[in-house]
């Protein structure tokens, strides 16, 4: 019994003095790495491919510009002392987990969504700053889009399952509030309609649209109903708005995109299903570029088809796989000011950027 008691004595006295030279050590690299002499290791920047569509000798309308897993592939570097206590708390190298909905701001910054995560991860290049939220505990059960109202400073985010919109202030990332008027049932795809003032909801289990008025959040109008007739929709999913205010609707499962004016009038659709260039099979994201072609991300074709305004194919670009300009169950997409799209590549744990080439002269 003696022996067990020293030897209990002397595993405590090993256990203390561990603890102790653990401690020594966290404070010499803290101070180490506030004194400026220890600098975290940065990685290089990437050989990216010069990868376009269509294929050489066609003019190129389309162009690969990056791909996005985490906040260093866009350029933001975290300080030593903030990327060591990442490692410490075991934050994955790799942060997007499954994107869905991808919104960017008119100061540029982008949003993500992360449906596994229930997280929204906001890249900021310009000021080389990189944020999650909510930070503290999860605010989403199925969140799936994201929407930016720049003029008065909200984010809003669809959480399906709870039937729910929910608004955060833009500035800090702070709840402010949410939205469940209107008989919401599944709420998926949303966008802002600058031309408007109103922010549009797709209610998939309902088979509508919902016009919200953004400066008291006040249902407007619900448009469409269940059905296969012109302004009616089968699980509609996602939404966008073009330049000149047209509404673009994914109509999934009548398998088109239908085009309605910015009241929710009938304009015309385009698509059917089948598996030939300008069909769908899965269509998911809806987006305009900066001359109002528009583009649906189709999730089993792999790849993002173009089309002109009334809905003629034009192009398309990506197809199945995991390197540079391929897909894996891509979902959404955006188009910012400067007509990059961002097409969330889900199962590939990544955001893809590409370039529309408006002249077909890659940018300098």
């Amino acid at each position: 019994m003696r022996d067990g008691s020293r030897m209990s004595s002397i595993g405590q006295g090993f256990l203390v003095m561990r603890r102790y030279l653990s401690a020594m050590a966290l404070a010499v690299v803290i101070a180490t790495l506030n004194s400026g002499c220890f600098k975290m290791a940065v990685p290089e920047d990437r050989a990216l491919p010069v990868i376009l569509w269509p294929d050489p000798p066609e003019i190129p309308r389309i162009s690969f510009v990056n791909s996005l897993s985490r906040q260093e592939d866009m350029g933001i570097v975290d300080g030593p002392v903030k990327s060591f206590w990442r490692f410490l708390a075991g934050h994955a190298e790799t942060p997007l987990s499954n994107p869905h909905g991808v919104a960017v701001d008119v100061e540029g910054r982008l949003y993500v969504v992360d449906h596994f995560l229930k997280k929204i991860h906001v890249f900021d290049p310009k000021e080389k700053r990189y944020f999650l939220f909510p930070e503290q505990g999860p605010a989403f059960v199925s969140p799936i889009d994201i929407a930016i109202d720049d003029k008065h400073g909200r984010i809003y985010v669809s959480d399906s399952a709870e039937a729910v919109v929910r608004v955060f202030n833009k500035s800090d990332r702070k709840p402010v509030g949410e939205i469940r008027s209107g008989g919401l049932g599944r709420p998926t795809g949303i966008a802002v309609n600058p031309l408007t003032d109103e922010l549009l909801v797709v209610d998939t289990l309902n088979a509508g649209i919902l016009r919200y008025a953004l400066d008291d959040n006040r249902l407007k109008k619900v448009v469409g109903a269940e059905g296969s007739d012109k302004g009616r929709f089968h699980s509609p999913t996602h939404i966008a708005v073009a330049p000149d205010g047209r509404i673009l609707v994914t109509d999934s499962l009548n398998f088109r995109v239908q085009i309605l004016d910015p009241q929710g009038g009938f304009v015309g659709s385009f698509g059917a299903a089948g598996d030939s260039p300008g069909r769908f099979s899965r269509p998911k994201g809806v987006a305009a570029d900066s001359d109002g072609n528009i583009y649906v991300v189709d999730a089993l074709f792999s790849n993002v088809q173009v089309f002109d305004r009334e809905g003629r194919l034009l192009m398309a670009f990506g197809k199945a796989g995991n390197a540079y300009g391929e897909f894996w169950l891509p979902t959404g997409i955006a188009i910012d000011s400067r007509d990059h799209i961002y097409v969330s590549d889900s199962y590939n744990k990544r955001v893809q950027v590409f370039q529309y080439l408006k002249d077909g002269e890659l940018p300098q």
